[in-house]
């Protein structure tokens, strides 16, 4: 049951990614040096494939994602990872995902990702190790 877990999970962003990949040319997708790489373990926002935030874990805080079409994304940020804390979203897998923490990263069945598919977005805990 895990593995088809994990299998579903990976399809599943990668059918996120690739349809970020399609809806933004190319040519449009923002620069890498638009938004800098933080130092440390951080946490990645994207809202179709787009970047739209990198948060060092050393300043944890609440961010609202609202998009242009309604769709509201809640994410909390500490010191020691994140979660999905609301969406208003129709299925709300994104909430019961849980926290990623560096500390449970490497044995949840969604690795270092939270992920609300009708959104489009992801929440992805980078830890340097």
């Amino acid at each position: 049951m895990r593995r088809y877990a994990r299998l579903f999970f990976a399809l599943a962003l990668a059918a996120v990614l690739l349809a970020g990949c399609a809806a933004q040319p190319v040519e449009e997708a923002p620069a890498a040096t638009e938004i800098p790489v933080p130092e440390g373990d951080y946490v990645r926002i994207q809202v179709d494939g787009v970047t739209k935030a990198m948060i060092p874990l050393t300043e944890p805080q609440t961010i609202t994602l609202r998009q242009p079409t309604g769709e509201e994304n809640v994410i909390e940020i500490t010191s020691r990872g994140a979660v999905m804390k609301s969406a208003n979203c129709h299925n709300q897998d994104c909430v019961h995902m849980g926290a990623v923490t560096v500390d449970n990263w490497e044995s949840r069945v969604n690795e270092a990702f939270i992920v609300c598919l009708p959104h489009k977005v992801t929440v992805e805990l980078v830890v340097r190790e």
